[in-house]
């Protein structure tokens, strides 16, 4: 334990070399949709003009996402991408696609760390551990480096949070040493010694409205990223306003001055986005902007859309009980520290049925800041029906900043020497328990969100991809089932609506490949489905390949519905590991009957060996070839 506190910085250094390390494997972990949908299929389609699966999102009628905040992250990561492929030819690769944008997003993610080691070091506290703690967890690690709007969100939050912690411990210096000089000023006995205080007091710095443009920007660019960004930055932008109120020397009239600095100062970064996005979606353009041919109808505001349509059709996207925040998404994300959650709870309501008010953090406290901007956005989301863990995320920056130092102890700096005792080491012990808990839980997390979770999904596509770029004149239909769906941009078909022009003549590319998701559907209806469609294009005069990707847990089940049609042959071309779809979890009934029910004297040591094999066998996606007899 001594020699790993030593070392924190060594620790600490070694984590995000790791985080970059695995951005770079890559990570074939396939989290949600929306890592793709939300921004590389939409960008990589639009900068490279390849073909894609845009989302109803980005629908030019009635758009929900801002183009805007993921332009200057995944957008700015291509067209950097793109402007060196001109320079270094057979840059645009299934591998360059993926990984760009994320290492982009991995780079931005320190500033999370910057943050809380500025915070601390500011306020005069202990930074190593926290630092630590943040970098080891999974949920930087994987979450932190992924192309979800909510990693953006945490970014923009950690960086809200250092701007009023820094506001507040900087007014916190100006107001006390105002007091100071104030009631000196009144003691004063002689007008030169008046006069000498006064000056003092005139020669302090300002401090009422200061950092009050950086965050109007990262609240209002929040907000355009999502909107559930209030959420986050409600009570800090509370704090900030609330800075030094109590004081003589600060009235209630800063805190109204504070509110329209903000307000006035955001509403140029609330034009500009609007106007990016009306550009995008095509509502207005420069040709109408020179004729002064502008109107409300000519922006679009795609926040309100978001807000409209979540408050009308939530139900689509999957009601949730409104206790799963509480009870299932903290637990699964932050473990240990998720725990602590509970427990400080706990304790805040002791202390309130007690009337200790005077032992709860004050609203001057960095502290008081950490825990209110840790609960009121878990209570708030908690009223949201539809509730995915990573909406969670943010909560990582005040979680490490509260709990580390119970998970991961920095020493004391004593000048005098303390021998160890009993109590001592017991209280060691304990926190050592909790550090191996927190790194075990941590690995296991990571490996699974990062690569065995949908994880074949990527290697597969990269694999298909190069076997389309063989065979430019052959048409590809590609059957998914019970996966996540295929990000489209990874096979890098050119865009079939984009006019081509050669010496004189103008054409078009036809479409070569073809997706057929099927997500959860019924497997004896997804085959029936493919084999019409395999009948069909047995006409066509083009080549035709077809392909099916299929978790392999579900692989006796397609060979027995497969027997129904003997014109057909499949053939099984190639398994992707490690592999889990939680649509289609493997069978661990052969296993676990093995191991509980049936006696170990009798039992064979191959039985079980070939159990788990099978078992193992099951963790990967199969690809396979469908041809006609």
């Amino acid at each position: 334990m001594k020699k790993l506190n030593s070392d924190s910085f060594l620790i600490y250094y070694g984590l995000c070399l790791l985080r970059i390390l695995l951005v770079l494997t890559p990570q074939n972990g396939y989290i949600h949709p929306d890592e793709f949908f939300q921004s590389i299929e939409v960008f990589a389609s639009n900068i490279f003009e390849l073909d894609g699966n845009i989302p109803w999102d980005f629908n030019v009628t009635f758009p929900i996402r801002s183009i805007g905040p993921q332009y200057l992250t995944t957008g700015l990561s291509y067209n950097i991408l793109k402007m060196s492929s001109m320079l270094f030819k057979g840059l645009i690769t299934p591998y360059s696609l993926l990984v760009t944008p994320r290492l982009f997003i991995c780079l931005l993610s320190f500033l999370c760390d910057w943050s809380v080691y500025k915070i601390c070091k500011n306020n005069n506290e202990r930074y190593k551990s926290k630092l630590v703690v943040l970098s080891s967890s999974y949920v930087m690690l994987i979450f932190g480096t992924r192309t979800f709007s909510n990693t953006l969100e945490l970014i923009s939050f950690a960086l809200l949070l250092y701007f009023v912690a820094e506001s507040m411990i900087f007014s916190n210096v100006i107001v006390k040493h105002h007091e100071y000089l104030r009631k000196r000023y009144e003691k004063s006995k002689t007008p030169a010694e008046k006069a000498r205080f006064h000056k003092l007091r005139l020669f302090l710095a300002s401090h009422s409205f200061r950092n009050f443009f950086q965050i109007s920007v990262i609240s209002v660019f929040g907000v355009f990223n999502r909107p559930t960004f209030l959420f986050f930055a409600v009570f800090p932008v509370f704090f900030w306003l609330n800075r030094g109120m109590g004081f003589k020397s600060v009235s209630n009239m800063q805190f109204h001055l504070r509110m329209l600095v903000l307000i006035l100062s955001s509403v140029p970064v609330i034009i500009i986005l609007v106007v990016i996005d009306s550009f995008y979606y095509g509502y207005i353009s420069w040709g109408e902007l020179g004729m002064l041919d502008v109107s409300i109808d000519s922006f679009v505001v795609p926040g309100l859309n978001f807000i409209k349509y979540n408050l009308k059709d939530s139900k689509e996207h999957g009601l949730h009980p409104r206790y799963l925040h509480v009870l299932v998404n903290i637990p699964l994300l932050f473990n240990v520290m998720g725990v602590y959650v509970f427990v400080m709870f706990g304790d805040f309501l002791i202390k309130f049925s007690k009337k200790k008010y005077h032992l709860l953090p004050t609203i001057r406290s960095i502290k008081g800041l950490m825990i209110t901007s840790l609960l009121v956005p878990i209570l708030l989301l908690s009223y949201i029906p539809h509730q995915e863990p990573r909406f969670l995320i943010p909560l990582i920056i005040p979680l490490s900043y509260i709990f580390s130092e119970k998970i991961y102890q920095e020493p004391e700096r004593s000048v005098i020497k303390i021998e160890p005792t009993t109590e001592i080491n017991k209280k060691e012990f304990k926190s050592d328990n909790k550090l191996t808990l927190w790194i075990i839980l941590n690995l296991i997390f990571g490996i699974f969100f990062g690569f065995i979770h949908q994880g074949g999904i990527y290697p597969a596509s990269n694999y298909l991809s190069s076997e389309i770029a063989k065979q430019p004149n052959t048409k590809y239909n590609i059957f998914t089932s019970n996966i996540y769906m295929v990000p489209q941009i990874l096979y890098k078909q050119p865009k079939i609506e984009k006019i081509y022009e050669s010496r004189r003549t103008k054409f078009q590319m036809s479409k070569r490949v073809f997706f057929y998701e099927e997500g959860s559907n019924d497997l004896s209806s997804v085959y029936e489905k493919m084999v019409n469609i395999v009948r069909v294009s047995s006409m066509d005069k083009r080549k035709n390949r077809f392909f099916m990707l299929l978790p392999a847990s579900l692989n006796q089940q397609f060979n027995n519905v497969s027997k129904k049609y003997n014109f057909i042959e499949i053939e099984l071309t190639k398994k992707f590991y490690p592999h889990l779809s939680t649509e289609a979890l493997p069978n661990f009934n052969e296993l676990f009957y093995l191991l509980t029910m049936v006696d170990f004297k009798n039992l064979h040591f191959d039985e079980i060996s070939n159990s788990f094999l099978s078992l193992l066998k099951s963790f990967s996606l199969n690809l396979y070839e469908i041809k006609m007899r």
